[in-house]
């Protein structure tokens, strides 16, 4: 029986303004495909590909100078900066003609790249879509680690397929890409669109290095922006959770008016000024936040009406 010939391999990693450490990591990236090359665990003509997020800095003229002396380097440019997952998504969706498996992740080496032998360890056992998730959050800010505990606890109370340490180091065949390619909403959360294509998966654990040139771009508030996208992307228990906190408050509203009534002809006056005030502040203050959450899902619906394509490629370099 002969023996069932390597897998085509490619690497994507998006980028945004990544002149400072762009060059060190496709030297690192193609220093691991020689080497997987070697040892015969991947066909000789794999690759990676750069995906820029409209970079503002020099980072694609140094990409071009690189695909000079990398044959292994492809690239594609997005018109414009459209975010992460945009750039991600786009990136795959170019590699899925490239290769048999593509391999996602960031382009500042935090993802530990030994671990994309346990990712084909992995593979070789039959798996179609294998997700990494981060034994450890590294060295980061303390506000970042605690907003990022909170939004894994809410994101499992409202039974989002993104789990605890979920990364966008990821794993999976054409098959899968072809079937993400399907998926037409605007409102991307990449690491959940995957699971939820429910194709034979399992997690892979790596380590989160500490990364060594540049800074990072996740700024608090694209994080805060991005925690909104997932949660009203994948669950409607926020607006189930309003329909059941009215529900409660108008079986207390029914007490208060009979707590009203009653007190008013045993005292002769109505009386509980501050008790009114406290209520009023408090239902305005709960209306507010409902219309604002109900507004979000409106938001969105509305976006996905426009029917607006994701991105534009600008440029190639094949």
């Amino acid at each position: 029986m002969s023996e069932k010939p390597a897998e085509t391999l490619c690497i994507v990693m998006p980028c945004y303004n990544e002149s400072a450490g762009i060059r060190q990591t496709v030297q690192t990236v193609n220093a691991k495909l020689a080497d997987l090359i070697e040892r015969g665990r991947i066909a000789a003509n794999s690759c990676m590909l750069l995906a820029d997020d409209g970079s503002r800095d020099n980072t694609w003229c140094i990409v071009e100078e690189l695909h000079a002396a990398y044959p292994r380097l492809k690239a594609s440019a997005l018109a414009g900066n459209r975010g992460k997952e945009y750039a991600l998504f786009a990136g795959l969706m170019e590699a899925k003609e490239l290769a048999d498996i593509i391999i996602c992740m960031d382009a500042d080496l935090q993802h530990d790249i030994n671990a994309i032998d346990d990712f084909l360890d992995k593979r070789a056992e039959g798996y179609e879509l294998l997700y990494g998730l981060k034994r450890s959050r590294g060295k980061e800010p303390f506000i970042r680690k605690i907003t990022a505990k909170a939004f894994y606890r809410v994101m499992g109370l409202l039974g989002s397929p993104v789990l605890k340490g979920h990364a966008d180091y990821s794993l999976m065949t054409k098959q899968v890409l072809d079937a993400l390619s399907e998926y037409g909403e605007s409102n991307m959360m990449f690491r959940a669109l995957l699971r939820h294509t429910g194709f034979r998966q399992a997690p892979v654990y790596f380590d989160v290095l500490e990364r060594e040139q540049g800074e990072s771009k996740m700024s608090l508030r694209r994080l805060l922006g991005l925690s909104i996208n997932a949660i009203t992307s994948f669950s409607v228990a926020p607006l189930r959770l309003i329909a059941c906190l009215g529900l409660f408050i108008f079986v207390i509203s029914l007490f208060m008016v009979a707590w009203v009534v009653v007190d008013f002809f045993r005292l002769g006056t109505p009386n509980g000024w501050a008790t009114l005030t406290c209520s009023l502040w408090f239902l305005g203050g709960l209306g507010m936040m409902s219309m604002g959450i109900v507004g979000e899902y409106i938001g969105k619906m509305y976006m996905e009406t426009k029917k607006r394509p994701r991105y534009y490629i600008s440029k190639r370099l094949r």
